[in-house]
């Protein structure tokens, strides 16, 4: 399943769900900044080893990261540039949002559109496998940074949360 099946409004939304999949994992629960910087630092250092993945696959996750690492190519900034540039691209999206409940519900919302966008454009399975990549980008975010108590307990319950409410609306009812 390549791009030329979807219209660019369509391919341009699937190439940010990773993006939005993570900006909901962030902002799932209230963590200090130390650890919100923790997070979004491994979220982007998740993101850069997918993209660098060699072993996909699906076929519609392995041109969606072509894509990704295309539009990254366009940059012409590597390595630590491009984390930064990420980073800053990440957090001007958190930024703009009026509160963390804000931007937990669009991205929600953003995961309907593109469950409706998997469910008119590719099989079944194939939306299973897009399910499964994202969700498991979601869920090393959510695992990447211990919070919670003096030891931390790892995965707390808002991002758990948050994570089966992503798999719940990128299920394709059939």
């Amino acid at each position: 399943m390549a791009q030329q099946y979807f219209t660019d409004s369509e391919w341009s939304m699937l190439m940010q769900a990773p993006w939005q999949a993570i900006a909901a994992l962030i902002l799932a629960d209230k963590t200090d900044p130390v650890s919100f910087l923790k997070e979004l630092r491994a979220a982007l250092e998740i993101m850069v080893a997918e993209q660098q993945r060699e072993d996909i696959t699906n076929d519609l996750v392995k041109s969606l990261v072509a894509s990704l690492n295309q539009a990254d190519a366009k940059r012409s900034i590597e390595g630590e540039a491009l984390m930064l540039h990420k980073q800053n691209e990440l957090l001007s999206y958190l930024q703009n949002l009026n509160s963390a409940s804000q931007g937990r519900q669009q991205a929600l919302t953003y995961f309907e559109e593109v469950a409706k966008i998997l469910a008119a454009k590719v099989t079944p399975m194939q939306a299973g496998e897009f399910k499964s990549w994202i969700l498991s980008i979601a869920r090393r975010v959510a695992e990447a940074v211990r919070e919670k108590g003096l030891f931390g307990v790892g995965t707390s319950n808002e991002e758990k949360s948050m994570l089966r409410k992503l798999e719940e609306t990128l299920t394709i009812k059939v």
